[in-house]
């Protein structure tokens, strides 16, 4: 309910903004005709706040509005807003675009607003502006944006109008009661042209508009602090007088403002935000289980009387595996290496990688290279049939249980858990990824995952997020699917043992894949931004794909060579040691259904700043991360605290490294997941007719179209039993590791 109100109250607003905007229009004409074009932006603010005001039930208490109006003092500029005029740089805060709300509540006569040239090409908005006098710049030019600075100088003095700026530059809008760091063209154009500074703050209104789940009615305070005198200041007077008059917006925000923030205090040992990715946890969950059997338990413990504690033979079958490096290939190999360890026997099934092909061991995982051609991204076409000859040799000569299948795109994980109940072996099935419902591909993805996981016997998730997306798509009964995270080797990823990087150098980390659902359109459009903003902090870029050519435009299109390396395709072994040059680690991933680049960077020592997508909140405590909105203000927001955070030392990288050695870890992953398995075994067997009805109530198409698959899968079956009985298969009686198969080549 509350986010139908919030749409409701978003689009109310919105459609008033775009009325009046076209209102506005013929207001600058009248204006225009009657002489009153300086006072066109006071009668437009007027008549926004006195409609949309009442309408969104936003009021304002104001303090201090005398300055705006009345100016005493100022050699040459003193007057009053609609006398004789006067001239002032006003600086106020900027949170959303709902600040034109405060705006039409307290702008004055006399009066010019500063703003990007983007907003001239708006219908009916832009019209205004240009019939207002509003002085456009170009944020992306340094050189256009000096002349508009100076061409605006000389017209305030003229017209003896002042001008209105944000000198943030862009908008923050934080439940922190917290300033950008500031622009300078604002302060250098009052002191060339010798004109007070005016700063105005309104409260941070976070806890009434965050712009995504409310849009609430109330009263904000907006604070007019005295003018501050530019007379007799000289252009390397700037730099003080910004952080002067900063400070004091800043306290004046934190004056008025509602306390919503909680300041970053001391690390705590609480080690995860969320029970399900913490391995002490598991006894909670089982307890509640013996307690309740009847409770949905999401924990992965054994079901209560299992009789499962055998070796098990494992199959993980995947399209995406080693030499390959990503997520899903580390969790594979990871898993199956913790399960050994168990005692458990581990193989994959995986595509071939030429030249690799056939049996290969990786450390003591063995490993079946399959000659199956992927077609795109690792990824094998989609079939049903292909894989029966090989599939039905392996799990005879391996005595396979069980098999466990990784990745929604896997169309060798999704045929072998439609073969396998062929043979008697139970399936499990780990969904790495989220995908959306509308676009073809989720669509296309959704409905092959549903078939494949209709008679699948247990599921795993790598987070909550990624649970609830799985059952959605899958059409999953939620209690057969658990939630696992993933994990690393902290011993891979330590902070650097000598002292700390010193913070007069901030240096932003990137590693990831070079495509459009990693978010890297948003890291072009802010690290220009961040740059500018802080002189002193470089990116290191770390991947390579298709907006490598973007980066590299990027790159040239602001000069800014020395400050963005790019590294191009890094090695795993190489991973570590990129992270551990910088400071801080950027994620602006689109979606994501765990993250585990961000806990390597936040093992390795890193502030982590990522958008607010998928799993990723869940992954790690709050003050280890900062999140942001996927849109390019609001990571350069958080980028710009992150930033903060490491200058003030808040930030320990060896404590960081410790805290993720106790959150994740493999062995508690293959702990639980054995448990997984061990539930899958123990829940009663599906016979083909259970099996073929579950098929039918996929679809009126799809379902009677799989059910005529399985059929066809059962006929070759026995055709490959005839031609070659499965008593003729030859078992593997001993699994090999790498130091008994070195013992017998010697001997």
């Amino acid at each position: 309910m509350a986010k139908i109100v919030y749409t409701f109250r978003l689009a109310l607003y919105t459609i008033t903004l775009l009325l009046v905007s076209f209102l506005a229009v013929f207001i600058g004409i009248v204006c225009a005709l009657l002489g009153q074009r300086v006072n066109t932006n006071y009668y437009v603010a007027r008549s926004f706040w006195l409609i949309a005001g009442p309408i969104m039930g936003w009021k304002f208490q104001v303090e201090g509005e005398e300055y705006l109006w009345k100016q005493d003092g100022a050699e040459g500029f003193n007057g009053v807003a609609g006398k004789n005029g006067r001239c002032a740089v006003m600086l106020g805060n900027h949170q959303s675009f709902v600040d034109i709300l405060y705006l039409g509540r307290i702008f004055p006569k006399h009066a010019a607003i500063m703003a990007k040239k983007e907003l001239k090409w708006l219908p009916g908005l832009g019209w205004f502006m240009l019939l207002s006098g509003t002085v456009f710049i170009n944020r992306s030019n340094n050189r256009s944006a000096v002349a508009s600075m100076q061409m605006a100088g000389e017209d305030m003095m003229r017209k003896r109008i002042s001008l209105w700026i944000f000198p943030e530059g862009t908008r923050y809008l934080s439940a922190e009661n917290d300033l950008l760091p500031f622009k300078k063209g604002a302060f250098y154009l009052a002191v060339q042209s010798e004109l007070p500074i005016i700063p105005v703050v309104c409260q941070n209104y976070h806890h009434l508009f965050d712009g995504k789940t409310r849009f609430r009615s109330g009263t904000l305070k907006i604070k007019v602090l005295p003018p501050i005198s530019t007379v007799g200041k000289t252009t390397d007077d700037v730099p003080e007088l910004m952080n002067q008059t900063r400070d004091a917006m800043v306290a004046a925000l934190r004056e008025i403002s509602t306390p919503t923030a909680t300041p970053r205090s001391s690390f705590s040992r609480n080690d995860s935000p969320t029970p399900l990715l913490h391995g002490d946890h598991a006894k909670t969950y089982a307890a509640v289980a013996a307690a309740d059997p009847d409770e949905r338990v999401s924990e992965e413990t054994p079901l209560k009387g299992s009789k499962r504690s055998k070796r098990l033979s494992v199959a993980m079958v995947t399209d995406f595996f080693l030499p390959v490096a990503g997520g899903v290939e580390g969790h594979v190999y990871s898993l199956g290496i913790e399960l050994m360890k168990r005692g458990h026997k581990v193989i994959v099934i995986t595509h071939h990688h030429p030249p690799r092909t056939g049996v290969r061991y990786i450390s003591t995982l063995k490993t079946y290279y399959l000659p199956i051609q992927p077609i795109a991204s690792e990824a094998t076409l989609p079939n049903y049939l292909l894989l029966l000859p090989y599939l039905r040799t392996i799990l005879l000569r391996e005595k396979i249980d069980l098999i466990h299948a990784h990745g929604s795109l896997s169309s060798m994980g999704h045929e072998a858990i439609y073969h396998a109940p062929l043979f008697g072996i139970r399936t499990v099935f780990t969904d790495h990824s989220l995908f959306g419902f509308g676009d073809a591909v989720g669509i296309l993805t959704n409905k092959l995952l549903a078939g494949a996981l209709r008679n699948v016997d247990a599921a795993i998730c790598v987070s909550n997020t990624g649970r609830e997306n799985t059952v959605l798509r899958g059409q999953i009964e939620p209690q057969l699917v658990s939630v696992i995270p993933n994990a690393l080797i902290p011993e891979n990823f330590r902070p650097n043992a000598r002292p700390s990087l010193p913070t007069d150098q901030i240096t932003i980390v990137v590693i990831s894949r070079l495509v459009y659902r990693k978010g890297i359109d948003l890291l072009v459009a802010c690290a220009p931004h961040i740059c500018d903003l802080f002189p002193e902090v470089k990116f290191i870029v770390g991947g390579d794909g298709p907006k490598m050519v973007e980066l590299e435009q990027m790159r040239e299109k602001y000069q800014l060579q020395d400050r963005i390396e790019l590294l191009g395709s890094v090695k795993p072994s190489e991973v570590c040691n990129v992270l551990t040059r910088g400071q801080i680690y950027l994620n602006t991933s689109l979606t994501e259904a765990f993250g585990i680049s961000i806990i390597e960077a936040a093992c390795a020592g890193l502030f982590v700043v990522s958008t607010r997508v998928g799993g990723v909140p869940e992954i790690l405590p709050g003050d280890m991360i900062e999140f942001a909105r996927a849109d390019e203000d609001d990571v350069v927001r958080a980028l710009s605290q992150a930033i903060r955070v490491i200058k003030s030392g808040a930030h320990d990288p060896l404590q960081a490294h410790e805290r993720v050695i106790g959150m994740y870890e493999w062995s508690d992953v293959a702990a639980r997941t054995e448990a997984v398995y061990n539930r899958a075994l123990d829940s009663p067997p599906k016979d083909t007719f259970e099996r073929l009805a579950r098929y039918l109530s996929l679809g009126p198409f799809f379902g009677p179209i799989l059910c005529c698959i399985m059929a066809v899968q059962h006929w070759f079956l026995l055709f490959l039993d005839l031609i070659q009985p499965r008593d003729t298969v030859e078992r593997v009686e001993t699994q090999w590791s790498v130091e008994e198969f070195a013992k017998v080549v010697h001997s």
